[in-house]
């Protein structure tokens, strides 16, 4: 720590014995400075009073700090010592001294730091007001140019020291009398001022904001907007840079091109990041319209944006109707590896590997992780041949596997038992120069014991090898054993483990393994027992497990556990929960449970809210329905497309209009579900207007919404319009999916789409195969039914109960009572059980062998169906 120097200690003496008597004095006490605010480093700088008390008046403080100049730690360091002096505090003048050092040195740190303390203080606290120090600052400098920048860089960094300590009223309040002064603020003043808008949702505020933003009176030079643009994007309010790049570009402030491709792509970027998906697009469609080509990072960015939102087939969307347009030198690795993860995370592997043949064949690049996702997608359909194969020609190519690659080929080699492959890939890997690290050993293990192998060897080999094994490798073990119904080996392995328990690793292990092995109930027993909390992953695994399971009552139970062991559910597990009392049709439960989230002061995030919504609205409770829209809305949840779109399934014209109101830009699917409503409730011309409202959004129709357009001039029995639609759409290349043609077979079961699907395709679902059932049962072509129902089946085509009922129902009505049971007795050996419903029917017509007609009733039916 540095001392005063001799000299400048015999100089404050002379002050002190020169300054007028009448003075106000102040004691400075001779113990170190020590703020939390300044490093260490920084407090040698600021030096160390290792004198005894010194009695300064104002005068003599004054004189003080004009030959600390040079030295702004030291000034700094003094002004805190007669701070620390409980009788007395400094005077506007000593921090407006101060103030004017910090700012010739560029310290907007401690400039900053000092506001904070200052404002905290208040002005009975400090004796004087924030705009007698201004004026302080300023009136002290001679030079009127000076004067003014002085002011504006203190203003600006008391702006942001207010809206620090969250005092934003106030902020907003000096900003604007900024303005009126004409001083100048920089664009981080800007960014704190208009983030003090948004919080406080002062939306008149915000409109006065961008006018003076965009004024021709206070414009700025580009790259003050270039810095404020970026700003808004790196603090999450990419919204707003969206809203202002259009005024800016009509404004000619930026004009140059790339200025503007930059400001686009940090927007673009930015609002992917905050997972404000469509503006995004839209922000990139701007783009294009300007004529600016985008690079490869946003394209990038907007497909990872969507994979990791899970809108696996948008992502998807998106590549075909964007990316796939500037040819394939722009899907870069980033991209080939977003769209495989979107292929896998859907379950469509076989998809995945077709994509990385289509990628090959046209010489796109792919990276290590890519070649690892088409890894994963081999082992999980079982070909791990195959994925050795692929990993063999990545080296080849000249790609260095990582030790990641290595993982996933050891966990295949493992899931499917082939251990031996497994350690032999462990000791390529330690001959290339590549030890395996802990995660390799732990995946090893817990594959071997998994596969009733010898996984006490792994360790063995671990400890040979220096690596020791964790709780997390103890775990894996455990949870292997349990999976390959080894119990006892299990439980005397956790209970020779107790050191470990407190650690919830090794425990959460024999919950997860009860878990994958199917028995909940010992999960469940095992996790209520225990008094100390577990990693959140084991809460989730036994969560997920009891909500499949539709054990929803257990569900709960483990979130109330989890509040009473006090670890903090992940938010999505009430949104999974109420959803799952949703999904099974006891919507009491949810609100009951949505009550005591309110009363622990937890507010459901907006997907709660839509799943409960939507369940509401499918069971015709209306008005709980609208009653949970208007308490999320209360509770400062903004709805969102989605939301919107359940409503509209109901009264689309006056959620159309909160919609506008809240800001909300419908999408293809709201105007898709708002159409159909309209058509089904017999409101043509409000469809016709929600058409055209779509078409001047520029939202072009996608299939759904002709497929629904469709539907509803079949229903409105207009034909010729609805197959003008379809031919309209097929114009368009947009293709139909199979749900169109299931449209039209339903209206017009005359027209053959059976070789126009095989050219484009589409594979028949079930729904396909049961229109078809139906309209041959209905002109008494049961025996074409009958042929119809097996070609289903032979194409890998599941019949669904409604299936089973068209063709059941088919027979009987034709006279077929034998068929009727054999196919009913196939319907219940499969698992399938009709509905209440289906056995609460009157009559059913039946033909006798001689064609005449008469009504059996309901029971004589149900004998002999048994």
């Amino acid at each position: 720590m540095r001392l005063f120097p001799i000299p400048l200690l015999s100089h404050v003496r002379v002050l002190v014995r020169r300054a007028p008597s009448s003075s106000r004095m102040y004691a400075v006490p001779a113990l170190a400075y020590t703020n939390s605010t300044i490093s260490h480093s920084e407090q040698s700088k600021e030096g160390n009073f290792d004198v005894n008390s010194l009695e300064l008046n104002e005068v003599g403080i004054l004189r003080v700090l004009t030959t600390m100049r040079d030295d702004p730690y030291l000034a700094l360091s003094f002004l805190k010592r007669i701070e620390g002096n409980g009788d007395s505090l400094p005077s506007v003048s000593a921090y407006a001294a101060v103030i004017r050092i910090v700012c010739s040195w560029s310290l907007d740190e401690k400039l900053s730091s000092l506001f904070v303390g200052i404002i905290r203080k208040g002005d009975q606290g400090r004796g004087f007001s924030v705009v007698d120090l201004l004026n302080a600052v300023g009136d002290a400098e001679e030079d009127e140019k000076l004067s003014f920048l002085l002011r504006s860089r203190v203003s600006s960094a008391l702006v942001k020291a207010y809206a620090e300590v969250e005092m934003f009223d106030e902020a907003i309040h000096l900003f604007w009398g900024i303005d009126q002064l004409r001083w100048d603020a920089d664009a981080d003043t800007y960014l704190v001022v208009v983030q003090a808008l948004y919080r406080k949702g002062d939306g008149e505020g915000v409109e006065k904001f961008h006018s003076k933003l965009l004024s021709s009176e206070t414009r700025k030079h580009c790259g003050f907007y270039m810095d404020f643009i970026e700003g808004l994007c790196v603090n999450e309010m990419s919204l707003v840079g969206y809203i202002l790049l259009r005024p800016l570009r009509d404004a000619n402030i930026l004009v140059d091109e790339s200025d503007l491709a930059t400001a686009y792509g940090k927007v673009v970027k930015g609002l992917c990041n905050e997972m404000k998906l469509e503006e995004a697009e839209s922000a990139l469609h701007d783009m294009e319209e300007c004529g600016i080509d985008p690079d490869v990072s946003v394209y990038s960015a907007v497909v990872e944006g969507h994979r990791k939102n899970m809108s696996f087939s948008k992502a998807l969307r998106f590549v075909n109707d964007k990316v796939a347009q500037k040819g394939e030198r722009i899907i870069n690795p980033v991209i080939a590896s977003s769209m495989l993860q979107c292929w896998c995370q859907m379950g469509k592997f076989s998809e995945a590997l077709d994509q990385v043949i289509a990628f090959r064949n046209l010489n796109i690049t792919l990276d290590r992780f890519c070649y690892n996702v088409a890894f994963d997608a081999l082992i999980k359909l079982g070909r791990v041949d195959e994925a050795v194969e692929l990993f063999r020609e990545m080296t080849c190519e000249g790609i260095d596997p990582d030790v990641v690659n290595y993982t996933t080929l050891i966990g295949g080699c493992c899931q499917h038992g082939r251990c031996g492959q497994a350690i032999d890939l462990i000791m390529e890997m330690e001959s290339k120069g590549k030890p395996p690290d802990i995660v390799v050993y732990n995946v090893l293990a817990g594959g071997l014991a998994r596969n009733a192998e010898n996984a006490y060897g792994v360790l063995k080999l671990m400890e040979d090898r220096g690596v020791k094994p964790t709780s997390v490798t103890h775990s894996m073990v455990i949870q292997g054993l349990i999976v390959a119904g080894k119990i006892d080996e299990a439980e005397a392995l956790y209970q020779s483990l107790e050191e470990d328990k407190p650690g919830g690793n090794v425990a959460g292990g024999i919950v997860k393994g009860y878990c994958e092995a199917g028995r909940l109930d010992e999960a469940f027993e095992r996790f209520i027992k225990l008094d100390f909390p577990l990693p959140k992953n084991v809460y989730f695994t036994l969560f997920a497990s009891l909500c499949a399971a539709k054990d929803i009552d257990k569900a709960q139970k483990l979130v109330e556990r989890m509040w009473e062991l006090g670890v903090e559910p992940v938010k999505s597990m009430y949104g999974k929960l109420i959803g799952a009392w949703c999904r099974v049709g006891d919507v009491r439960k949810a609100i009951r449970f949505l009550k005591v989230l309110k009363g622990r002061e937890i507010v459901p995030d907006l997907f709660t809210y839509t799943i409960m919504i939507k369940t509401c609205c499918r069971l015709n409770k209306l008005k709980q329905a609208d009653a949970l829209f208007r308490d999320m809305k209360k509770r400062g949840i903004r709805p969102d497309v989605v939301t919107y779109t359940v409503l509209a399934k109901n009264n689309p014209e006056e959620i159309d209009t909160d919609m506008k109101t809240c800001g909300v830009k419908p999408d293809v699917f709201y105007y898709t579900t708002a159409i159909n409503t309209y058509y089904r409730l017999n409101n043509e011309k409000r469809a016709r207007a929600a058409i055209q409202e779509m078409k001047r959004g520029g939202i072009v129709p996608d299939v759904a919404t002709y497929t629904a357009l469709i539907n509803s001039y079949y229903r409105l029995n207009n034909r010729k319009k609805a197959y003008d639609l379809f031919l309209e759409m097929k114009r368009r290349r947009i293709c139909p999916d199979v749900v169109t043609y299931t449209v039209l077979l339903n209206h017009d079961p005359k027209l053959d789409v059976k070789r126009e699907m095989r050219d484009l395709r589409i594979k028949r679902d079930v729904h396909y195969y049961t229109v078809l059932i139906h309209h041959k049962c209905k002109t008494g072509e049961v025996e074409e039914a009958e042929r119809i129902f097996r070609e289903m089946k032979e194409s890998g085509v599941e019949p669904d109960v409604v299936s089973y009922r068209a063709i059941i129902a088919g027979c009987l009505r034709n006279g077929y009572v034998r068929d009727a049971k054999r196919f009913f007795q196939e319907m219940r050996e499969k698992g399938i059980e009709p509905p209440p419903a289906e056995a609460s029917k009157n009559v059913v017509l039946l033909h006798t062998k001689s064609n005449t007609e008469r009504r059996v009733s309901r029971t004589k039916i149900q004998e002999a169906l048994y």
